[in-house]
């Protein structure tokens, strides 16, 4: 039966983690990665670290992969950085992945004395004397399934020092559980200075040697790609002008990618063609959004002397670039001072470098919110926000 326009529903995924139809990049770390799903050839890939901002991919590259582990029948431990990680995984996410396994599989178990079953072949409790530690754990669960391994997803990797010391300790037991000849893949996912942190921790030696995938913005090319095979896949077709514009608007920020292609894919749903007016009415909707779920938040996350810093770099850009020597004046300090400030960002990724004695904000529309919010310490040429209710004053009490 053919497809009828109102039937056409968005391809595009910009929820928290959703796995875009069209991955941007990172082709050959996908293939990879989910080639061992396949075969247990590991090579390098026994740990990897994801680092990008807020919107880069992450979390979808992690769904990504426990989608694909989950088609080749491995088992698949999901969990975020918070405290109580090592307690969750052994009380809730293992005896879970247990009662979820074969019969046979749950034979071999028993077999190692780990643990007890009903006779219906339900998990009830632990059979031991001593401690549990969650390295035994993994290689038990590693040696009652053959020919697969477990995936173990970290998200939201923090720099405080408990959680630290605390992903310190349950990497220590996966180390062990590798050591041990488990089959096991970790993948840590945050912003890169705080995966940084944890690689500085005691007993993170094996992390040190990770496969890195770094997200940063996609470029025009891959983009438009996205874009365009998204759209293909969905059953419609879009103009170049609609797809020039679209691109200019996205910036290769995974996240507006997929939102300004949702919200000019839902502008006229009846529509088999995505037009210019199309992403004219997802411009103006995707920019507020992720001013708001995105930028702001990236802002806030800043220290106050991250603060300044880009204060006054949004004052000295120039066609997009600041002078680092614009930056030192404007802030009032040291060069060297200014420059830990600089570093700090660049592997944060909220800048980059752009030429000898410059840099420009890496993230889009991070330059045009600082502006906003502190309109009133920037010259006041083309800067100033307009009153709408200047023409309307209060009536006075």
């Amino acid at each position: 039966m053919t497809k009828t326009p109102e039937q056409y529903n968005s391809p595009f995924n910009p929820g928290y983690g959703r796995q875009p139809l069209v991955f941007g990049g990172h082709e050959r770390d996908i293939e990879d990665l989910t080639n061992v799903f396949r075969t247990l050839d590991f090579g390098e890939n026994h740990s990897i670290l994801i680092s990008g901002l807020r919107g880069a991919g992450k979390t979808s590259m992690l769904t990504l992969l426990r989608n694909a582990a989950f088609d080749q029948g491995w088992l698949v431990i999901s969990e975020d950085a918070s405290s109580g990680l090592t307690e969750r995984v052994m009380q809730t996410s293992i005896p879970t992945l247990i009662n979820d396994l074969d019969q046979e599989s749950k034979i071999r178990l028993t077999s190692l004395g780990f643990w007890q079953f009903s006779a219906e072949w339900e998990y009830t409790e632990r059979q031991r004397e001593v401690k549990p530690l969650l390295r035994n754990d993994l290689v038990a669960l590693s040696e009652a399934i053959t020919n697969r391994g477990i995936l173990i997803t970290i998200d939201e990797v923090s720099s405080g020092r408990a959680r630290l010391r605390e992903l310190s300790k349950f990497a220590l037991q996966v180390s062990h559980a590798l050591t041990d000849g488990a089959n096991i893949m970790i993948a840590f996912a945050g912003i890169k200075v705080d995966l940084d942190e944890l690689l500085k921790q005691d007993h993170t030696t094996f992390l040190r040697r990770s496969r890195d995938l770094d997200f940063a913005r996609l470029g025009p090319r891959e983009t438009v790609a996205v874009l365009r095979e998204t759209i293909h896949i969905g059953g419609r077709s879009i103009t170049p002008e609609a797809l020039r514009r679209l691109t200019e608007i996205a910036q290769g920020y995974p996240y507006l990618i997929q939102l300004v292609g949702d919200y000019a894919w839902r502008a006229r749903g009846a529509e088999t063609t995505i037009e210019i007016e199309d992403a004219e009415v997802a411009f103006e909707k995707a920019i507020k959004a992720v001013m708001s779920r995105v930028i702001s938040k990236v802002y806030l996350d800043l220290s106050e002397k991250d603060k300044e810093f880009v204060k006054a770099m949004t004052i000295a850009l120039e066609d997009g670039k600041a002078k680092m020597s614009r930056i030192v004046a404007l802030m009032k300090e040291s060069d060297q001072y200014v420059q830990v400030y600089k570093r700090r960002l660049i592997d944060s990724g909220y800048v980059q470098r752009a030429g000898h004695g410059y840099i420009s904000f890496s993230l889009p529309y991070l330059d045009q919110y600082i502006k906003t919010i502190l309109a009133d310490d920037l010259p006041d040429s083309g800067m100033a926000v307009p009153d709408a209710w200047v023409a309307f004053p209060a009536p006075q009490l």
